[in-house]
């Protein structure tokens, strides 16, 4: 099951390079939390789409942000019959699903599974009772994923929004640190850290140009939204395409129709300028 979370404001600017890109690939298993959609997305069906009633629409406070991914929870509580795996992203992720499903093909999923990419490089470190103990914590803007097990082991703490929303501001943590905190602390569950999972916060993806194109196939999530966090040595074979998501769908998966469509306009372009 993949969440995306969003607001309409981002929908020409973020989202909807998403819904051109990977997620037709696996739309049947995605679902969105946002304020509201646009009406000329057509592609969202009606029941896979939780809205944030009440949260603030824009803002990046703590309550806002922890209001929001209670409502994630809100979708896997109605949706976990169907599902093995939960995976949270922001709509300002690539997700390459072809490489996340095989990852998590080799998990078993009736254990306990908190995966994703550490947040710092060291332990959060905490000195207040209960737990008075460091621990780590995965970004939820590289995404995360969570097994079935450790859902249900998370149910009583993500049922009721407001039961969330207030744990947060108990602890003065944002969603990603709060969630963390319970897992790894209420839940005796440690962080099973992934690296080929990557954040908008990251720059060292973006620094090497031969790095980057040797080592993204094997990436699962990629993060856009800073100037330095865009591979802008990629030429802008899409004119529409300033983050360069399409081109990396195309590089990584070249046999879609949009894809071979724009490498022959690209290459008849290419070959009529080296005529002249």
């Amino acid at each position: 099951m993949y969440t995306v979370r969003t607001v309409l404001h981002f929908y020409h600017t973020r989202l909807r390079y998403l819904t051109e890109t990977w997620i037709p690939l696996v739309s049947e298993h995605v679902y969105f939390v946002t304020d509201s959609l646009p009406s000329n997305i057509t592609t969202i069906k009606a029941d896979h789409v939780q809205f944030t009633k009440y949260c603030s629409i824009q803002s990046h406070s703590l309550s806002s942000l922890c209001c929001k991914t209670a409502h994630h929870f809100l979708l896997y509580h109605r949706f976990k019959h169907k599902y093995e795996w939960f995976c949270h992203f922001d709509d300002d992720n690539y997700v390459n699903s072809k490489n996340l499903k095989n990852y998590l093909s080799k998990l078993d999923s009736s254990i306990p599974y908190y995966i994703g990419r550490n947040s710092w490089n060291t332990t959060l470190y905490r000195n207040k009772n209960p737990f008075p103990i460091p621990f780590w914590f995965a970004t939820l803007g590289a995404g995360i994923c969570l097994s079935s097990k450790l859902l249900h082991l998370l149910k009583p703490y993500t049922t009721n929004v407001g039961h969330f929303i207030r744990g947060c501001i108990r602890e003065n943590y944002f969603d990603d640190i709060y969630l963390g905190f319970i897992i790894n602390n209420f839940l005796n569950v440690t962080l099973t850290k992934n690296e080929q999972f990557h954040s908008h916060l990251e720059k060292t993806l973006f620094d090497n140009k031969e790095n980057f194109i040797m080592n993204l196939a094997n990436q699962i999530t990629l993060g856009f939204r800073y100037p330095d966090r865009i591979p802008l040595f990629l030429p802008l074979v899409f004119s529409d395409d300033p983050w360069r998501i399409r081109l990396i769908h195309c590089l990584l998966f070249p046999n879609s129709n949009e894809c071979q469509v724009k490498k022959i306009r690209y290459l008849i372009k290419s070959f009529n300028m080296t005529e002249k």
